[in-house]
C-alpha cells in the first residue's frame, strides 16, 4: 500500500471519528431535557388583595428603620413606630398568634398549626433598611421615605429591599386569620431588625430558641431570588425564577502595612500606604479557581435544555464543555460571582494630615466564598498572594461560611415551584447560587433546606437610587404567600 493512499485511509478514518464524536454530542445535547414537572393540582383563587395593603407598605416606608452598622444603635422611634404601625395594622396577628420580641426589634410569630407533631415552616422577612446616601437624595424622583403612590408604583426605602415582603406576608396571614383559616403544620414568622447588619441579634436569635426547643423545620422560605426576563443569557422573555438553594458565604479582611511615617516634605522611598496600595492593585489581578458548585449544577439542569442549541450543546456535554463554561460565565462579574469566590476592596484608612506620612495604613477587603472554599481556605490564599511580607491579611467581624445545597426535590421548593407555576405563566423555575447573604443561613443548622425567594420581577435600584416596586409586583407578592401559606401539606415533609 503506497504511503498516499495510507494517508487518505487515514484521513477518513479521522473524518469519519470526528463526524461520529459531533453527532455523539449532538444526539446528548437533543436528548438533554429538563427535569419532569410534578402535576400541577388545583390551586384555589387567593382571597383580593386587602383595601388597606398599600397603604400599610407605605407607611412602613415611611419609618426610617435604619441599619446603619453594629456599633451604632438603632432609632427607638423608628423602629418601635414600626412595631405600632404592625400592632395597628394587623390586630389578629397579635392576639391570636404568640408574638415574642427578640434581640429587642426583631418580631417572631408562632401560628399552630393542626398537627403539631409535624415539622415546622419558617417564612423570614426583614424591616430594616440601609441608609440613603446624603449625595444622592436630590436625585430620587420621590424623597427616599416618602412611600409616594406614582406610575404604578409604590417609591422609597425599603420597598424591595423587605418591606414589601414584610406586607404582603402580613396581610396574607391577617387575610387568613379572618377567615379562621389555620394551617396544617406550625408556621413560625420571623421579621427580622438587623438583616442589613448580618442578622446576628436578630433572626440568629431566632433560630436558637427554636434548636434549643428541639424543633426541625421542614423547610425556611426568606428572601433572595426573584423572577428575571432580563438576566439569563438566550431566556429573554421567558420568566425565570431564581430560588436560592444555596448562600456564598461572607468574610472580611484587613490588609495592614506599617512603615515609620514622618514629615511629608521628607518622604522614605516607601510607605505603609504604598504597600498597602501595590498589595490591593496585586490582588485585583489575581482571581480564585472558577467551579460549578452544586446549586449551579442544578441551574445548569434545569435551565440548560431551554437555551438555543449551541448554549444547550455545552451544558449537555459538561463533561467536555465545562473549562468553556467557566470561562464564559467569569466574562462578566455577575457569571464570575456565580463560579467563584470573589473579593472586594472596600475601605482605606490611614493618614491624619495632609503633611503626615502615616505609620499606618489598613485596607478592608470583602470576600464572598464559593461553596467548597472556607474562611480559612480563602485567607490562606490570599496571604499567598500578597507580594510583600510587610502587609499582614486578618479576619475582622464576623464570618458566615458557605452554605450546602438544598434539594429542589424538597418539600420548600416543590411549593415555591407550584405557586410560581399556578401564578406567572410560562414560567420556569430554577435552584440558583444566591450570591448575597440572607437571614436564612442562620436557620442552616436546623435544616438543610433553606430556599431564598422573593415574588417579583427584575427588582430595579436594590439599595440604590430610586427604590421603588411595582403596584403588580406586590400583588404578586400577597398571591403567592396567601397560596402558599394554603398549600402546606399535613403530612410528614420530606
Amino acid at each position: 500500500m503506497s504511503f498516499r493512499r495510507l494517508l487518505h485511509q487515514n484521513r477518513l478514518f479521522l473524518l469519519f471519528a470526528l463526524l461520529a464524536f459531533v453527532g455523539f454530542l449532538t444526539v446528548r445535547t437533543l436528548l438533554f431535557g429538563a427535569p419532569p414537572l410534578p402535576a400541577q393540582a388545583a390551586v384555589p383563587a387567593p382571597p383580593p388583595l386587602p383595601a388597606a395593603a398599600i397603604a400599610h407598605l407605605q407607611q412602613a416606608v415611611r419609618l426610617r428603620t435604619v441599619s446603619v452598622d453594629t456599633s451604632t444603635a438603632p432609632d427607638t422611634s423608628q423602629f418601635l413606630g414600626f412595631r405600632r404601625l404592625l400592632r395597628r395594622a394587623y390586630p389578629l396577628l397579635h392576639r391570636r398568634l404568640l408574638p415574642t420580641v427578640l434581640g429587642g426589634y426583631t418580631l417572631r410569630f408562632e401560628w399552630k398549626g393542626q398537627d403539631t407533631t409535624l415539622s415546622p415552616v419558617v417564612l423570614l422577612a426583614h424591616y430594616d433598611v440601609v441608609p440613603v446616601e446624603a449625595a444622592t437624595t436630590g436625585r430620587w424622583q420621590h424623597a427616599p421615605f416618602s412611600g409616594d403612590r406614582a406610575d404604578g408604583r409604590i417609591w422609597g426605602r425599603g420597598t424591595i429591599d423587605n418591606k414589601g415582603n414584610v406586607i404582603a406576608l402580613l396581610e396574607a396571614v391577617e387575610t387568613a386569620l379572618q377567615q379562621n383559616y389555620r394551617p396544617a403544620r406550625t408556621v413560625f414568622l420571623v421579621l427580622g431588625h438587623d438583616e442589613e447588619l448580618g442578622g446576628w441579634r436578630g433572626a440568629r436569635l431566632a433560630a436558637q430558641q427554636l434548636q434549643q426547643r428541639g424543633l426541625r423545620p421542614a423547610f425556611v422560605l426568606d428572601e433572595g431570588g426573584y423572577i428575571t426576563q432580563k438576566k439569563i443569557p438566550g431566556m429573554a422573555g421567558t420568566p425565570v425564577a431564581l430560588i436560592g438553594t444555596a448562600e456564598k458565604g461572607y468574610l472580611t479582611l484587613h490588609l495592614t502595612a506599617r512603615l515609620p511615617g514622618g514629615h511629608s516634605s521628607m518622604p522614605e522611598a516607601e510607605t505603609a500606604l504604598g504597600l498597602v496600595a501595590t498589595a490591593v492593585a496585586s490582588l485585583q489581578q489575581q482571581s480564585f479557581s472558577a467551579s460549578l458548585t452544586p446549586a449551579m449544577q442544578d441551574f445548569a439542569r434545569y435551565v440548560g435544555p431551554h437555551l438555543p442549541f449551541t448554549k444547550r450543546l455545552a451544558f449537555a456535554n459538561q463533561w467536555l464543555m465545562r473549562p468553556l463554561i467557566l470561562r464564559a460565565y467569569s466574562s462578566t462579574a455577575a457569571g464570575a460571582a456565580a463560579v467563584r469566590t470573589t473579593l472586594a476592596p472596600t475601605m482605606f484608612q490611614a493618614g491624619i494630615k495632609d503633611n503626615v506620612v502615616p505609620t499606618t495604613a489598613t485596607a478592608t477587603v470583602n470576600v464572598r466564598l464559593l461553596p467548597g472554599t472556607s474562611a480559612a481556605d480563602a485567607l490562606a490564599q490570599v496571604r499567598a498572594w500578597l507580594p510583600d511580607p510587610r502587609v499582614s491579611a486578618s479576619i475582622v467581624g464576623r464570618v458566615s461560611e458557605p452554605t450546602a445545597a438544598a434539594s429542589p426535590k424538597s418539600l420548600g421548593y416543590r411549593l415555591v415551584e407550584a405557586q410560581l407555576r399556578h401564578l406567572v405563566p410560562g414560567v420556569l423555575p430554577t435552584p440558583f447560587l444566591f450570591i448575597a447573604q440572607s437571614d436564612g443561613r442562620h436557620f442552616q443548622p436546623l435544616t438543610p433546606n433553606v430556599f431564598r425567594f422573593s415574588a417579583t420581577n427584575d427588582p430595579q435600584e436594590l439599595h440604590g437610587v430610586d427604590e421603588s416596586v411595582a403596584e403588580t409586583d406586590f400583588l404578586l407578592t400577597y398571591r403567592f404567600f396567601a397560596g402558599f401559606l394554603r398549600a402546606l401539606p399535613a403530612k410528614p415533609a420530606i
